[in-house]
């Protein structure tokens, strides 16, 4: 396959896509034969469980030390597997699923560290407990959209478990890539399990009243700081003196501002207040704009659809965006997630807010990973404080767990779904060091076992728990992913000096257009769903809607 072979398909792939999301008629003859000409589509699922077989087949099931909080928990995710309790979801799901011995399930992950899960610790121990194989397929993060509905338009049945980002559940469900799981669900699972997810995801993969996946990824950003210089004695007076108010973890975004900018006065070049991933596709800038923007009181559509970021609100946002960058590291433009840890951890910024990853790197208990080799050891270890991000925080991305429609191993994937997400098993998945999996159950916040990682696990879990109640959702609906486009564009813009209110309107006009594209009225529809979810809207949360989880 060349170049122009490449462009070619990737272009009519995208023509498809539309038309799939309009609820058009595709070409299904171009997706078959040519996306399968270049190797762009498997050819079946056969040809994709050889890329990772060779590897799997060598390995067992990894488990640590017995005698660390993650062998442990290990431990007990194999006993609840093979022993029960007899209605646990993980001991019903391996139960059912050993009829199905030798069948291999082809699983989407996102390339790289996300894929280390089911190749180092789930999918052998899978194996181990049902005789099922797993193949590990590895996809970009858009290509985790396209490739699955590309092979169900061309009808291949290549995967059989897909992980997906819950701003395509609609889009997928809809055109049918997706298969709902609530008979499954009511044949196999313990249904208080679903009571045990905290109440910002548990809804996440609802869809038209049918659960389409399991939530299986709690990407909520957290403000982590410097305590050794938060209570550093002449900055705390310093800090009284000058504006007459305790130096402490920033509540509003003025307050963020403020911090920032007299650390950075104080202390630069040594240490600067603040720092953020502002690269241009980073992703940081959209997920920063949407968390602001909708805690400052706006809306990103209003009741005919018109895009809302062109407003008052906006414009607030991108000025204490600009504000931000003045008070932080120089490259703060710049930067992307990684390059922002490595200069937290490195003791050159005061305070970040990103992903929960951020804390196990900060306390260097990923670093006891060969795999997180991308990273520096941590410099700030035992001086880290967390604290909920001023307003309301972004549930950035996450993933749910979905299955294929058009698998040929239906029963057996979702059996993998249900054990791979149950209570034990996922508590022992989001300790593993090198994943990337992050804490999403009641009972990953309170389990003692994780609060046993480093010494302050128990209020990093405290704090993402927190952090949910007040916490936002990404848009859920089809075009999210070009609506978040245009605003990284815009900001982007500003960043290198252009207007701000003119940047909002071109901005603005780009999600008309995707709007527009789709289809006005069809959105609107799916934007209706959305606003039902808790954690929509600022005005929705799922504290002020009465349903936080408050942790002794």
């Amino acid at each position: 396959m060349n170049d122009r072979e490449r462009r070619d398909f990737e272009a009519g792939l995208a023509q498809e896509v539309d038309a799939f999301l309009r609820s058009e008629s595709t070409r299904r003859t171009f997706i078959t034969r040519f996306g399968q000409m270049t190797g762009l589509l498997a050819v079946s699922g056969s040809a994709l469980t050889a890329v990772t077989d060779w590897a799997l087949a060598q390995q067992a099931a990894e488990l640590a030390d017995p005698s660390t909080p993650l062998g442990q928990a290990q431990a007990l995710a194999l006993k609840a597997s093979q022993e029960g309790p007899k209605d646990g979801s993980a001991f019903r799901a391996v139960e059912a699923a050993k009829q199905f011995s030798g069948v291999t399930l082809n699983l989407t992950y996102e390339a790289g560290l996300q894929a280390l899960d089911p190749r180092n610790f789930s999918g052998p121990m899978w194996e181990q407990l049902t005789g099922i194989k797993s193949a590990v397929v590895e996809l970009s993060n858009p290509d985790m959209y396209s490739k699955p509905v590309a092979e169900h338009i061309a009808n291949s049945g290549a995967y059989d478990v897909l992980d997906i980002s819950p701003a395509w559940t609609p889009s997928l469900a809809d055109g049918g890539v997706i298969a709902p799981l609530d008979d499954y669900i009511a044949k196999y699972m313990n249904k208080a399990d679903l009571d045990d997810y905290h109440p910002l995801y548990k809804a996440l993969p609802t869809y038209k009243g049918k659960i389409w996946g399991f939530f299986d990824d709690g990407d909520m950003f957290a403000l982590y700081y410097r305590k050794d210089i938060f209570e550093d004695p002449k900055l705390k007076e310093a800090y009284q003196a000058k504006f007459n108010a305790e130096l402490a973890p920033p509540k509003t975004w003025d307050e963020y501002n403020r911090i920032a900018q007299f650390i950075t006065d104080q202390l630069a070049p040594n240490v600067y207040g603040a720092g953020h991933f502002r690269k241009a596709g980073s992703p940081g800038n959209q997920f920063d704009f949407l968390q602001q923007f909708r805690a400052s009181g706006g809306k990103l559509f209003d009741d005919s659809m018109k895009a809302g970021i062109a407003s008052d609100a906006g414009l607030k946002t991108l000025q204490s965006m600009i504000a931000s960058n003045a008070a932080s590291i120089p490259g703060n433009n710049e930067l992307d997630a990684v390059s922002l840890w490595a200069a937290f951890l490195t003791g050159k910024v005061a305070m970040i807010y990103s992903w929960p990853p951020t804390g196990r790197m900060a306390a260097n208990y990923s670093q006891s990973a060969k795999a997180i080799n991308f990273i520096p050891q941590s410099q700030i270890a035992g001086k880290v404080g967390y604290a909920v991000v001023p307003g309301n925080p972004e549930h950035a991305t996450g993933f749910n767990k979905a299955l294929a429609a058009g698998s040929s191993n239906l029963e057996a994937a979702y059996l993998y779904m249900q054990w791979v997400t149950s209570p034990p098993v996922s508590l022992a998945r989001v300790m593993l060091p090198y994943a990337l999996r992050d804490p999403y159950r009641l009972s990953h916040f309170k389990s003692e076992l994780y609060a046993g990682l480093f010494p302050s696990a128990k209020e990093y879990l405290y704090n993402l728990n927190n952090s949910a109640n007040v916490g936002l959702l990404d848009p859920i609906m089809p075009g999210a992913q070009d609506y978040f486009l245009s605003i990284d564009r815009m900001c982007t813009e500003v960043w290198a000096g252009g207007d701000p209110d003119a940047a909002l309107k071109t901005a603005a006009a780009e999600m008309n257009a995707t709007t527009e594209r789709l289809g006005v009225d069809s959105q609107k529809a799916f934007y209706a769903e959305f606003l039902k979810l808790p954690g929509a809207t600022a005005d929705n949360t799922v504290e002020k809607l009465g349903m936080a989880v408050k942790l002794d």
